[in-house]
């Protein structure tokens, strides 16, 4: 990288919570007040047409279902803030939850070093997705379909078929899952824990504004220097990472691990990070919003749940959702390109 160069004034922008009124903290601003604003109807919708919606319990059984997908669409959110997307997670998490279970048959108390086992799988399977995308260059959308199939045919090859169930794993694995702090959820410690370090490494740390500077203009962050293509292969590995421990996390949560654990996550996934105002062409977004959109999602699937809707129309709504979202931030971005553009004639003509 050129010595001294600040890779959001190389591309024309500033990571969020750096330029105080910049255009993109203004952004970002106005999408997380969409998704809390759309939140909030949610919950006024459902408290008036579901019974017992608007109870302590359920409340508490929205964040505690929020929780791994939290973890699992920050790191999503990672690959989406350059520009790409990441159709492996669900796989991922799934071989990832499945070994991971295996190896603690038998181990006595917790064992963090399964945690870490979980991480490095995670880590090394979006390291395989980075080196496609950025490195072959080949489209992401296209490389990570492919490895969504090969991970998922390894879990399977791995499994030889058969399941882990609840009795076959340790007894500290479900009261991982099932224990709280201080009436705080475990699951929702964890996912608290993720959002709040990756939000710090991206408002705080160079790579965080590098990030968002090859996701906001790919060939402008190259022309001054920044190592794009570095920075798109750790931002799959930092996803994998998570996906990993966000698997390990799921199968505690379940207690009975399969070969098509988090099947279809893919989907849940980039809808929570969309939704949380993360934008699909990348540059722009915030991990705390995809907490919030991982909440939404979670709010709808319970409401829906308690109104006896059938599962399909939950899968509708998701879809809805998404496209409503990118719809969304198709024209806020082009709304912002337009005024950029207006800013240059008057700068010219000044």
């Amino acid at each position: 990288m050129t010595a001294g160069l600040d890779p959001r004034h190389s591309v024309g922008i500033a990571a969020p919570g750096t330029g105080g009124r910049s255009r993109i903290g203004m952004a970002l601003r106005v999408r997380f007040l969409g998704v809390a604003i759309f939140l909030v109807l949610l919950w006024t919708v459902f408290s008036i047409s579901a019974d017992n919606f608007l109870t302590g319990g359920n409340a508490r059984a929205i964040v505690f279902a929020a929780a791994v997908l939290t973890i699992a669409a920050v790191g999503e959110a990672l690959v989406v803030l350059t520009g790409n997307l990441d159709l492996s997670v669900g796989s991922t998490m799934g071989l990832a939850a499945y070994i991971t279970a295996d190896v603690s048959i038998g181990l006595p108390g917790l064992n963090v070093g399964l945690v870490a086992l979980a991480v490095l799988i995670g880590a090394a399977l979006g390291a395989l997705n980075g080196l496609l995308v950025a490195w072959l260059k080949i489209p992401s959308i296209v490389a990570t379909l492919g490895t969504m199939s090969i991970y998922r045919g390894l879990t399977y090859v791995y499994a030889d078929g058969q399941q882990i169930t609840s009795n076959e794993v340790p007894s500290w694995f479900g009261r991982l899952a099932a224990g709280a702090v201080l009436g705080i959820p475990n699951l929702v410690l964890a996912a608290a824990a993720v959002v709040a370090v990756v939000a710090l490494v991206l408002r705080h740390t160079v790579a965080g504004r590098m990030l968002y500077a090859v996701g906001s203009n790919i060939e402008a962050a190259r022309f001054f220097g920044l190592p794009s293509t570095r920075v798109v292969w750790l931002a799959y590995v930092a996803g994998g990472a998570i996906a990993g421990l966000a698997g390990f996390l799921y199968a505690a949560q379940v207690g009975t691990v399969t070969v098509v654990l988090a099947d279809g996550w893919e989907l849940q996934v980039l809808a929570a990070a969309v939704i949380g105002g993360v934008s699909i062409w990348g540059g722009s977004g915030s991990v705390i919003g995809v907490a919030l959109g991982a909440v939404v999602l979670a709010t709808i699937q319970n409401g829906l749940i308690l109104l006896h809707v059938q599962a399909y129309w939950q899968l509708l709504i998701q879809g809805v959702a998404i496209a409503l979202a990118v719809a969304v931030d198709a024209t806020v971005s082009r709304r912002e390109v337009a005024m950029n553009r207006t800013r240059r004639r008057v700068a010219v003509t000044a």
